[in-house]
C-alpha cells in the first residue's frame, strides 16, 4: 500500500510517501507557500499534492491537521479540496491531529513526535542532524506527516489481522 503523509498548513506543509512500510526518501519534502491566501495558492497548494500522487499511485492520503478550533478557512478549503482530491484519484482519505497521533503512539511531546519517528526510519538521522541548529521547528511538520502516514498503514494492518481472525 502507498500512502502519502502530510502535515497541513496554508504557510508550511510537510508531504511524504510511505510504499509498502517503506519511507521513500526522494518523496520526502517540506513546502513553504508565502504567499497571501488566495483561490491561487490554495490551487498551488492542491498542485502540490497532485504531483505526489501522480508519481506515486498512492492509495490513501492521511492528513495531520491542528485542532478544529484552530481551523482558518484556509485549512477548511485545504481540507475540502483534499477530499475531492481523494475522490478524485480513488485513495482512502483520514485526518488525524497531533493530539491524536500523540495518543495512539504513547507519546507525551513534539520531541517524543520526533524521537519515535527516527527509530521507526533510522534513515531521518540526516535531517534530524540539519534541524538541530533550529530546534527542529522548520522539519517538526515532516516529522507529524511521517507518523502520521505510518499510523494509518499500522491501522491498516490491524484492520486486516481483524478481519482476517474473524473469517478462520
Amino acid at each position: 500500500m502507498t500512502i502519502i503523509g502530510i502535515s497541513l498548513g496554508s504557510s508550511r506543509t510537510a508531504v511524504c510517501v510511505l510504499k509498502d512500510g517503506l519511507l521513500l526518501e526522494d518523496e520526502l519534502h517540506m513546502h513553504s507557500f508565502d504567499a497571501q491566501w488566495s483561490e491561487k495558492k490554495l490551487r498551488t497548494i492542491i498542485n502540490t499534492y497532485k504531483r505526489y500522487l501522480h508519481r506515486n499511485n498512492v492509495q490513501a492520503i492521511m492528513v495531520k491537521i491542528p485542532p478544529l478550533r484552530k481551523h482558518s478557512k484556509a485549512i477548511t478549503q485545504l481540507l475540502k479540496r483534499l477530499d475531492i482530491l481523494a475522490k478524485e484519484y480513488d485513495c482512502k482519505f483520514d485526518l488525524i491531529t497531533k493530539s491524536e497521533l500523540k495518543h495512539v503512539n504513547h507519546l507525551r511531546s513534539t520531541n517524543e513526535i520526533i524521537d519515535f519517528t527516527k527509530r521507526l526510519y533510522p534513515e531521518l538521522t540526516e535531517i534530524f542532524e540539519k534541524g538541530i541548529d533550529n530546534d527542529h521547528r522548520y522539519y517538526k511538520k515532516l516529522y507529524e506527516a511521517i507518523l502520521g502516514a505510518h499510523t494509518y498503514q499500522e491501522w491498516q494492518r490491524i484492520k486486516a489481522l481483524r478481519i482476517a481472525d474473524t473469517s478462520k
